[in-house]
Parts: structure tokens; C-alpha cells; sequence
């Protein structure tokens, strides 16, 4: 979990951006929908996702080359939802979905109510019954994680106002052109 991932200024000046480039209802912007929109709000993106692209390469030491962006979106809920994440494992949704990030443009408590994230992890005793770890988001944070089955998760229903946040899914492959050995 990172508490600092981007700066609440620059949380908000895409949130403005995106109120500008999108239409309601809102519930998953993509990159592709906003591309041919507006150059300001795609260029934001853009640094957005790349920035999660390098800060999972650091935390699990790979290759920046061998990471990849398979599926980016700005996600908004408004309202009560009956239902969000429910219980699951990204790459059990994608099998090609290797590294999941999600930045949060939206904080818990002032913008919304419920919707929050937790991990489902691992009972601390043999045969125990596992553990919620919850997280509360807020503007700027961002939870970076393998996507297996080691780190099981649900969003919570959100019971009021409006939750935006930028999940993006990565995926591995072998680098095939030759790059420095220095990814910065």
C-alpha cells in the first residue's frame, strides 16, 4: 500500500479532467474512450498507468520491459450499489493477468461511504479461519499486488456517494529487444 502514490492536486486535477472528457453515467472509462477526446486528460492517464507500471516492476523486481498494461480504466460508482468486487482473484478472472494496482481519486468517509477494499487473507493458524485486512482508500493511495490467488480481495458495496479510482491489471512477458540494464 502506498499512502502518497500521487499527490491529492494531481488526484484532482484528473478527476477535473475527466468530468470534462466524459458523459454520465459513468461507470468504466477507458484509455481507448478517452484517446481521441481530449490530448490532456489521455496524457494524464497515460503518466498515471505508467506510474503504477514502474512501481510494480520495483516492488517485485522486475524487468520494466517485461511488464505490460493489459486493461486500464477509470472506474466511478455513484450511489448504493448492491453489489462490487465480491470475493476473487484477478487472475482468476484474466489468466494473463499477472500485477493488479488500483489508485484511488476518491477518499472513504468524505466522498463515500462504504466501499472499501480488503484482502481475504490466509488464516494465521493451521485450519483457522481466514482474515479480512481491510483498507480504507483515499485520494492518492494506491494498493499494488500479485494478482493470484495469494492475494484473494473484495470491494465492499458502496452505500453512498460517488468512489472513483484507477485499477489497472499488468501482464509479464519475456523482453525481446535488447534494453539497458538500468529500467530508470
Amino acid at each position: 500500500v502506498s499512502p502518497a502514490f500521487t499527490t491529492v492536486a494531481e488526484a484532482d486535477a484528473f478527476l477535473d479532467e475527466l468530468r470534462l472528457a466524459i458523459t454520465p453515467p459513468l461507470h468504466q472509462f477507458s484509455l481507448q474512450k478517452c484517446a481521441f477526446r481530449d490530448a490532456r486528460t489521455t496524457l494524464l492517464f497515460v503518466r498515471l498507468v505508467e506510474r503504477m507500471r514502474r512501481a510494480l516492476a520495483a516492488e517485485y523486481g522486475l524487468r520494466l520491459a517485461t511488464i505490460t498494461p493489459l486493461q486500464c480504466f477509470v472506474s466511478c460508482f455513484v450511489g448504493a450499489q448492491d453489489k462490487q468486487g465480491g470475493l476473487h482473484s484477478d487472475e482468476a478472472t484474466h489468466r494473463e493477468f499477472h500485477y493488479s494496482a488500483v489508485l484511488y481519486l476518491s477518499t472513504q468517509g468524505v466522498d463515500f461511504e462504504g466501499g472499501g477494499f480488503a484482502f481475504n487473507d490466509a488464516a494465521p493458524e493451521p485450519g483457522g479461519a481466514r482474515v479480512l485486512s481491510p483498507l480504507a482508500p483515499s485520494k492518492g493511495a494506491a494498493v499494488l499486488f500479485s494478482s493470484g490467488w495469494e492475494n484473494y480481495h473484495e470491494v465492499e458495496p458502496l452505500l453512498d456517494g460517488t468512489r472513483f479510482a484507477l485499477p489497472g491489471f499488468f501482464g509479464t512477458r519475456p523482453a525481446v529487444h535488447a534494453e539497458p540494464a538500468d529500467d530508470a
